[in-house]
């Protein structure tokens, strides 16, 4: 496997991961998208792409996500 092709799919893996699990943070938390992209500032489309791991997210937007789900970045990595 090509040493880019092997990088594409761990970013892809890691959007995956960070999708899932502010899916699963937000949901404990009974947050909508909607109501998740009021506090953030995100918008509501896109953070639908970030839980469907269709987006790459930026740190500064991982850290509000974060902040709002009073959660330290390192668990929206969390595998």
């Amino acid at each position: 496997m090509r040493h880019d092709t092997y990088s594409t799919h761990l970013l892809r893996h890691l959007r995956l991961i960070i999708g899932r699990n502010i899916h699963q943070l937000r949901s404990e938390r009974k947050l909508t998208l909607r109501k998740l992209a009021k506090i953030t500032g995100i918008c509501e489309g896109l953070l639908d792409h970030y839980e469907l791991g269709k987006n790459e997210i930026a740190l500064d937007e991982m850290l509000k996500i974060a902040c709002a789900l009073r959660v330290p970045v390192a668990e929206l990595m969390r595998v």
